[in-house]
Parts: C-alpha cells; structure tokens; sequence
C-alpha cells in the first residue's frame, strides 16, 4: 500500500476526464480542505503547510489517510462555524472540492482493491446470471485411433520411440568405440534434446489422429511409423484437415514436427553430422514445415481481430471482474428469481460451494495480477515450490520458485519470482483457512458429507419428501408440476448419493498430493482433489471471467489464461509503462521481444493512435 500516496492520487485525478471542467479553485479549495482540515488529525503542523509544501508534504501521506475524509472534515468545519472561524459558505466551496475529488477516487478500481477486498460474515453472493453458450466452431467427430486399436509391432514401436525422445537418444546411441569398430572413425552423434512425457503426448495424439486419417483413405495398408516420414502423405493429411475441418497450418506444423522426430529415431544411429545435414528426409521434412510456418503466419494474422472479439478485455476491466469474483466467495446465498434477477431471499451456503468460489477467485487474481504460464500456477505446493516469507519489516509476501515450468523443455532456466503483495491477504486464506478445512472435511465420511451440505439429515428429509410426492403430496410452496417436482427430488438424491459413493476416492485423490489448487468440482466428484490439468485450469478462468463480464458489462467475454498475458502486455505499453517491459517479460516468463508481439496481437491501429492524435506534433 506504500506507493498509494495522496499525491499519487492528486496526479492521477489531474490527468482523468472528469478533472478538465472544474471551477478555477477547485484545486485551491481542494488543497486548504485537505491540509486545514483533514490532515490536521494526524499532524498538526499540516495546517500551516503553504500551497507549494502541501504537495511535497502529500507524497509522504498514505492514502489510507482519506478513508474517512469528508466525515473528518465535516466534525472540524462544524467546530470552525460555531466558534465563527468560518462561514457556511466558505465551508461549502471546501466541502465540494473535496467531496468530488473523493467521490472520484472510490470510483478507481486500486482504490477498491485497497479497501474493498473483505468478505464478511453477512455477505451474500450476487446474482449468477447464466451465460450464453460459448462461440465454437462446434464438435467434430474425432477421427483418431486408439491404443487398443493398434498392432504389437506398432505399439513396440511407439514404445522405443518414447524412450528415444525422453531420453535423448540414449537408449539406441553408439559409443564412440563401436562407431570406430564399425569403421566411422570420430563420427559424432547428432543433437537431440530429451523431452517430457507430458510433451511426448502430443506426438502420441499426432500418431494417433495421423493413423485415423490415414486407415479412413487406405484401408488395406499396413500402419508404421515410417508412413509419419513421407512428405506426401503428410501433405495429404494437412490439405485434408484444413479444408474438412476447419483448423489452421498449425495442425500440419505440429503433425510434420512429429514426422521430423520420427526420422530423427530412424536415423539417428546413421547420420553422421550432429545437425542433420546428411539425412535428405529430415530436411525435406524441414522444408514443408518450414512452408507450413510460413502459410500459419498469414492465417494468423487474419484471425487475430476475429480471435480477439470473443476475449478481449482491458486489464482495468479483468480487474474488475476479480472484485466481483471475490464477491461471490460470500458465506451466504441469495435465491433470485431466474428471469428477472429479482432477490427472494437468502441461506446459508455449504462449504464446498464457498471453497470452490474461493480457488476459483484465487486463480483467476493470480493470472490478473501475475500472469505466469498456466503450468506454474498448477504446480504450486506451499513448502516446495511455494513459500511464505516476511520482510524487514514484518510484512509477509509469497515467493515462486519453480523448476519445471515449460512442458516442452527438460533445460529451461529454474524460475524464481515474488508474487505480488495484493494476492498475500487471500493466499493466506486460502492457505491457512480453506485448504486446511477441505482436508479435514476429507478425511471422514461425516466430515465428507457435511463439506457437501448434505449433513443434518438433509438425505433423509430428501428420501422423505421424494416418498411424499409419489403419494401425491408436496408442500404449498412447490410450484413445479407433480412429475417435475418428483424427478427434481431424484436428481438431489442421487446427487447426494454419487458424493458419498466417492468420498473414499476422493479422500485417496486429495492424500496423494501437497498441490496448492485442485479440481473441487460437482458434476464429477470422483475427480475431487486431483491436481488441476491444461484443460481444468482453462475451463475454469474461461468461465469465470465470461460470467464476470456479463454480469458487469453486460456481454460474456471468454478470455482464457493465456489471454491475459496478451492484455498484460498490452496494458503496461498503453499505461505508459513499456520502460519496464523487459523485467516484466522476466516477470511472466518470456523476453520482452515475445511481449512486444503479445501486446501487438491485442492493440488495433486506434488503441496505439488515440492517446497521441491530437498532440503528436507538440
């Protein structure tokens, strides 16, 4: 909170709009409210402050001093006029200044985030306005084979392939002894860098899809990995997926990079160079991805506009958006009614649904305010790749260090970053309150089933108005259709009784691991207290920023993590900021030339030109 100063404020208001059509005193009466009157309550000698002082004097006072201004002033006015230091009309030209100046500031979003950002015991969770489906090319059929489907010989293959990309060559390399007794002389291995499983399969998926394309148009054939290596079939299967299916270059890019890894395997022990240079297909292959690139670079530069329509919202407007988030971590529930959003009333919320309002804020805050790759975030554990410290003087902040953090790469350079201080509050909840709680809840079926809400002899009272409305009795406030109200209560029953099937799974899901986050979900509560994955993380920052943007600007913007580190980007280029690009880039895990064409993907032509249209000559 240091670097919110007074003047911090002052400098701000002065460069908003709603400063340009002021009274000429504005600013005089503004200052003798501040210095006379408010910042007399903590520093007496503030009233003797002259004009030029008052605004260096400002830039050491916090801004937390102006929470409770105008009630400030009013109290020491009042003892001004009756003691007749002060007329009325004098205390109203004051009061003006300083109640617009004010009124401004509890309208900026840092504001809010200083002092707005509790959730008491009486809060009750907004309104959840239902969303509109997604935009989305629709579901295709999937087209790829499967594991079981595949010979031995296959399968044998894709096994030493595996082997052969995780470890670099290793499991098929010749010394240098047998490539001299098979007469090569000082014949080098050629480069290969080991990978991840997780980065393996993504070759396994493009085997797959490839095999499934190629066994719809040859149907006779024989499957080998070898058939990844032909530059014509490989053509043939991107001509294909881009014309049937609607995707870009990227797929045949990503489908001839596994070719290029599979000639790689069937040559390795050949080739002589360590580049590759003496294996003709590597760089054919090579070649055609290389035209691929070319081809994705113009598709994606006509995409972007219509890619950016559905997720595209400033950094002020996500902020925004982690606020409301925050609000629905209330304790309490409100009824509403469904057309209108009218409130009818309100409950108690069970604790599963508040934890899970919780992680889901959390989330989407960090990838706001420190908007790392997804994979960080999901590798999070407190002790290990997370950790709590405190500064000198006290205050405490969380620090990253991470090691794996590119799936792609088993040599990335070991992050190492300190997040920033306006997530400590709530990762102290998170930390010391809710997880400690979901681990408990977890670890008894008592405890399990209070954690859903359905403790209490809430089943039971279920079972019973369940039997009730089969005999044809429903209580007066069921508006619902007898059969309606009677397959309602069904689906309550049964979803109380998939929970408590479970609770053993999911007490062995949540054991197995110290990760930070995890899958909280309803809908699939076997998968309760597994590790968040690419899909669940996306799932859940897409969805909460649409339902964000809906209920406050009135239209769903389906922005993913991803995007953020665009809108970042293009936020501290528009802000004035783009001194600090590259230890931002630093920050987030890239260079600052990838962040120059991050924010490039998100700034039209008028967001770089409007700030400078009218004075660019000056």
């Amino acid at each position: 909170m240091n670097k919110y100063t007074v003047s911090y404020a002052l400098n701000l208001w002065n460069n908003s709009k709603k400063s340009q059509n002021i009274d000429v005193n504005f600013e005089k009466y503004l200052s003798l409210a501040l210095r006379k009157f408010v910042f007399t309550q903590f520093d007496a000698e503030a009233k003797n402050l002259t004009t030029k002082q008052f605004y260096t004097y400002s830039q050491q006072v916090d801004i937390e001093q102006l929470k409770d201004a105008l009630t400030i002033f009013d109290i020491q006015t009042k003892i001004f006029i009756e003691q007749g230091k002060m007329s009325e009309k004098t205390r109203n030209n004051y009061r003006s200044s300083l109640a617009r100046f004010i009124a401004w500031i509890e309208e900026q979003i840092w504001w809010k985030e200083l002092f707005l950002g509790k959730v008491t015991d009486t809060d009750v969770a907004p309104f959840r306005e239902p969303l509109a489906l997604k935009p989305t090319r629709g579901k295709l059929p999937s087209y790829g084979l499967r594991l079981d489907d595949l010979s031995e010989n296959v399968l044998k293959q894709i096994e030493e392939f595996k082997q052969f990309r995780v470890s670099g060559g290793k499991n098929i390399r010749l010394s240098f002894r047998e490539r001299r007794q098979q007469g090569e002389g000082r014949a080098f291995s050629p480069k290969i860098d080991p990978i991840k499983l997780t980065t393996f399969n993504k070759d396994e998926q493009a085997i797959s899809r490839f095999f499934g394309w190629y066994n719809q148009n040859y149907l006779d054939e024989e499957l080998h990995l070898e058939l990844l290596t032909n530059v014509e079939l490989l053509d043939d299967y991107t001509y294909w997926a881009t014309t049937t299916r609607n995707v870009s270059h990227s797929t045949g890019m990503e489908m001839v990079g596994t070719g290029i890894a599979i000639a790689k395997w069937l040559n390795f022990n050949i080739s002589k160079r360590r580049n590759w240079l003496d294996v003709p297909i590597i760089l054919e292959l090579q070649d055609l991805q290389s035209e691929y690139a070319e081809i994705y670079e113009q598709e994606k530069k006509q995409s972007l506009s219509e890619k950016w329509d559905s997720k595209k919202v400033t950094h002020q407007q996500a902020r925004q958006v982690v606020q409301l988030l925050q609000k629905f971590c209330a304790p309490n529930y409100g009824k509403h009614d469904l057309q209108t959003g009218e409130f009818l009333s309100h409950g108690t919320r069970n604790n599963s649904s508040v934890a899970r309002a919780w992680q889901i804020y959390l989330i989407v805050k960090i990838f706001v305010y420190c908007p790392v790759r997804q994979e960080e975030i999901r590798n999070l554990k407190l002790g290990e790749t997370l950790f709590r410290q405190e500064d000198e003087q006290g205050n405490p902040y969380y620090v990253a260090k991470i090691r794996e953090h590119k799936r792609s790469s088993l040599t990335a350079k070991p992050r190492h970053y300190r997040l920033p201080a306006i997530l400590t509050a709530d990762l102290d909840i998170w930390v010391y309150k809710w997880r400690p709680l979901i681990e408990e809840s977890v670890k008894t079926l008592p405890g399990w089933i209070d954690f859903w809400g359905y403790g209490g002899g809430k089943i039971e009272r279920i079972e019973a108005r369940l039997e009730a409305a089969k005999q044809g009795v429903v209580g007066e406030k069921v508006t619902n259709s007898p059969d309606e109200y009677i397959q309602q209560e069904q689906i309550r029953l049964q979803a109380a009784k998939s929970c408590i099937a479970v609770w053993e799974v999911a007490k062995e899901n949540l054991e197995s691991h110290n990760y930070l986050f995890f899958i909280l979900t309803k809908r699939e509560p076997e998968s309760f207290g597994k590790p968040h994955y690419v899909a669940s993380i996306w799932r859940l920052v897409n969805r909460a920023i649409a339902r964000g943007t809906k209920t406050l600007f009135g239209e769903e913007r389906w922005t993913n993590p991803h995007a953020l580190r665009h809108i970042a980007e293009a936020h501290i280029r528009l802000s004035g900021k783009a001194d600090i690009a590259a230890s931002f880039g630093a920050l987030i895990g890239h260079s600052k030339e990838m962040g120059d064409e991050y924010a490039s993907q998100v700034l039209s032509e008028y967001d770089l030109t409007k700030n400078i249209v009218d004075d660019w000559w000056e």
